[in-house]
């Protein structure tokens, strides 16, 4: 498929990318993905360090990303450049080894965003050296060692994204900003998500990232803040029967997750943490399974295994178990895991996150309730 021209003109991109040897990279790969999605990729050879690549120009600002091609693998850790393309052309300069942190000028849009990318740039240098072992197998994530390196991965990404939020709150009609709110989904509660997206121009709101955001945005209006919880019964992993009107009274998280699930299985010590921390206060959890068995029993079986791995003895429902009467995934429109939902006392809606990128909206919450 090819991408439009204007009146047959072209925008190039050009600049230098250093690397040590010359079987590291011998050509450039540029994909370019226009406001509609649509794809096409643009090649460019290497001479000296040195590229040069036409490609059309945008009628409006279209999405990009560059890669190194060469005999030797590239590093794992390796992740391509980001940058944006409209009717000017553009220089790139970068070290093949940080790649994504090499630096674009040519336009304002590109101007402001390798300044965001600048700013983030130690913390990026940090991230890959703490995970480096980890990628390459000398440590196993699971083990304690690894726990401890995820952590300290987490809250540099957490500080990452509230540069970036910084960022689109404060360039509400650059397209950078739709691209980056797009990425950030798991970093924003579901309000807050809203919220920020209707902070922004309406200059982008035909592109397809526009689109993808609104539905997003949609499909959780049902859980959306100040909304009745959807009540539901079940019985629970010890066979009692339960109602989420039984808690009523009581601050609810309700944490939708499965075995299956490696962000679920990450999140629980943080749960576990706050569930140890307030449920003297009535603060109660209340765990609803989605499990991938071919059966029920299959099904209930990765269930109560994992329950016990994970010692979370809080109220636990396997959603498996009751979908002919009513499937709690669904009804909560719930499309990624984990997802958490934190109810107030009276049983409505005080927020949603999806992942665990928006954990200390949680915890926030949490202290506001109980006043600590």
């Amino acid at each position: 498929m090819v991408l439009p021209f204007i009146q047959g003109d072209s925008v190039t991109v050009s600049g230098t990318i250093w690397f040590e040897h010359p079987n590291q990279a011998s050509k450039v790969a540029l994909l370019v993905s226009n406001i509609d999605g649509r794809r096409q990729t643009f090649t460019g050879t290497l001479i000296e360090g040195h590229f040069s690549v036409r490609v059309p120009k945008q009628e409006s600002v279209a999405e990009a990303q560059l890669r190194a091609i060469g005999e030797t693998p590239p590093d794992v850790m390796q992740r391509p450049l980001d940058f944006f393309i409209g009717r000017d052309d553009l220089v790139i300069n970068a070290r093949i080894e940080e790649l994504d942190l090499g630096r674009v000028s040519g336009d304002q849009e590109n101007n402001m965003y390798d300044d965001l990318r600048q700013s983030k740039a130690g913390f990026s240098r940090e991230v890959k050296a703490l995970f480096a072992p980890i990628l390459t197998q000398q440590v196993n994530s699971e083990s304690p060692e690894g726990k401890e390196i995820m952590s300290k991965v987490s809250a540099l990404l957490l500080k990452e994204s509230a540069l970036d939020k910084a960022f689109i709150a404060a360039h509400p009609d650059a397209y950078a900003s739709l691209f980056l709110l797009y990425r950030l989904q798991t970093r924003y509660t579901s309000d807050d998500y809203a919220k920020a997206f209707a902070a922004l121009s309406p200059r982008y709101h035909h592109t397809k990232a526009a689109q993808d955001i609104k539905s997003k945005i949609s499909k959780e209006l049902i859980t959306a803040k100040g909304t009745p919880a959807i009540e539901f019964q079940g019985l629970t992993i010890d066979k009692k029967d339960f109602a989420l009107s039984d808690l009523k009274g009581r601050v609810v998280l309700l944490d939708f997750w499965g075995s299956w699930c490696g962000p679920c299985r990450a999140s629980m010590p943080h749960l576990k943490t706050l569930y140890a921390q307030y449920k003297d206060k009535g603060f109660e959890v209340v765990g609803i399974a989605q499990e991938r068995g071919k059966t029920l029993e299959e099904s209930s079986a990765s269930w109560k295994k994992a329950i016990d791995e994970l010692g979370i003895h809080w109220v636990n429902i396997l959603n498996n178990a009751g979908k002919e009467k009513l499937d709690i995934v669904k009804a909560y429109g719930i499309s990624g895991f984990p997802t958490k939902i934190l109810l107030d006392a009276q049983g409505n809606i005080l927020l949603r996150v999806t992942s665990s990128g928006a954990d200390d909206a949680i915890d926030a919450a949490l202290r506001g309730v109980y006043g600590l």
